[in-house]
């Protein structure tokens, strides 16, 4: 075991030694993490995506003078001390053609101080990490963007994430993989970030709509306490099991409603890698199928109980990533009935059924960052007064600065079911995300 010294001395003694220098690849990047426990949008896959090398358009004058010597501090703090630090501000406004309601745009923007801390058996099968997440969100509109679908008449949000949200630490877990095979994570942890693996799901990134940044068809719980291990028989076979606080609030510790109400939210996973391309260094599986089966236990104020499944396919070939997923939802299954607040049906989640397919597309115009993203979606509500409702949702991503990503988002509404007077509404929006 190597010896620890604390993230913050070491930062502290690292900036006199800083040199003008590029940042140096992560370490590890070269070996393959055969029990690969982080999805799309989880703290540790973040910090490999915005630590890769970056083609981009223009470089801002004197950027670089700014940025090298948080990138050598940052280096070291990995290489020598296994602390993975990121600093992030995301944006995103959003407008659509139609509502229902007195607002038609929204705008809201995140501010993330996040990490990793291999604090013992680095460089060993059978590493402890310590990850944490200081998360503050709020809008800078009438309503915060996740809202926004309210106005437009739509199932299910045309965004994640973008709330309000006080300073708090949203997440703080303790990691640590007994060999390539058997680990677990445990504490204050973001399910949506654990399950259901989807190489787009990351709101940050790629898609922002409800069902591919969180498919809302798993009621999965906000920021709280729970667990999960997991478990590869083979090294292209995984199985996950959870518990989660189904009462979670990212801004409250959880104890007295994950022991007093135990109330939970249990999930379990099986997946594999059909392997129809070679596994690349530093990256996730190229290909995933899994099936997802949940249970969420009746909550007092909601009166009501639900379990579901949902099944999930992608493969990348190159330059393309197709993907195919549905989600069935059954809920009250012990015949409780359905609670109402005026018209509205209170549920774990509006949908019954769902299913959606598309393709990602990197390199688009020559830049090996860029990515197109296309998806279609067709939900049923789980309130059988509603109509089903479709929607295709693109967005384009391209790097402007080594930092600076824009993406550009357009989400179509088909058939809002809450909006009877229009067969198609239009959400536009555009997301900007600075990374340090």
């Amino acid at each position: 075991m190597k010896p620890v010294l604390g993230p913050v001395a070491a930062l502290c003694l690292t900036i006199p030694a800083m040199a003008f220098t590029a940042e140096s690849p992560t370490r590890g990047d070269d070996e393959i993490d055969v029990l690969a426990m982080n999805n799309p949008g989880s703290i540790a896959e973040q910090y490999r995506q915005d630590r890769e090398r970056q083609d981009y358009l223009f470089q801002i004058p004197g950027m670089n003078g700014i940025m090298e010597p948080w990138a050598r501090v940052r280096t070291n703090l990995d290489e020598k001390h296994g602390f993975k630090p990121t600093i992030s501000f995301t944006h995103l406004y959003q407008d659509a053609s139609d509502t229902v309601g007195p607002e038609d745009d929204a705008a809201g923007y995140e501010i993330v101080v996040d990490g990793t801390w291999t604090f013992l058996g680095r460089d060993t099968p059978a590493p402890t990490q310590l990850g944490f997440e200081f998360l503050y969100r709020d809008f800078t509109s009438d309503i915060p963007p996740v809202a926004l679908f309210t106005q437009v008449g739509s199932l299910y949000p045309t965004t994640v994430a973008f709330s309000e949200v006080d300073p708090t630490i949203g997440q703080l877990w303790i990691q640590h993989k007994f060999s390539e095979k058997l680990g677990f994570r445990a504490g204050k942890l973001f399910p949506v970030s654990a399950y259901d693996f989807f190489p787009l799901k990351n709101f940050r990134t790629d898609f922002v709509d409800g069902i591919h940044g969180a498919n809302f068809i798993i009621p999965l719980p906000d920021r709280g306490l729970g667990g999960f291990v997991m478990y590869r028989p083979q090294p292209n076979v995984y199985l996950r099991a959870g518990f989660h606080d189904a009462n979670a609030d990212a801004e409250k510790a959880g104890f007295n409603s994950l022991f007093d109400e135990g109330e939970l939210f249990k999930i379990f996973e099986i997946g594999f890698d059909p392997q129809l391309a070679p596994r690349q260094p530093g990256r996730p599986p190229p290909g995933d199928i899994h099936l997802s089966v949940w249970h969420q236990d009746e909550r007092e104020d909601e009166n009501l109980s639900a379990w579901g499944i949902a099944v999930s396919a992608s493969q990348r070939f190159g330059r393309f990533l197709p993907f195919l997923r549905y989600g069935y939802t059954d809920i009250d299954s012990d015949g409780i009935l359905f609670r109402r607040s005026g018209s509205t049906l209170i549920a774990p989640t509006p949908l019954e059924h769902m299913i959606n397919a598309g393709v990602a597309i990197d390199n688009v115009f020559g830049q090996a960052n860029d990515r197109i993203g296309i998806g279609l979606t067709w939900a049923r509500p789980n309130d059988g007064n509603l109509d089903n409702q479709g929607a295709l949702d693109l967005f384009y991503r391209i790097n402007i600065t080594p930092q600076i990503a824009i993406t550009p988002i357009l989400h179509l509404i088909i058939d809002p079911p809450k909006n009877n007077d229009e067969d198609t509404v239009y959400v536009w929006g555009i997301r900007s995300r600075f990374a340090f």
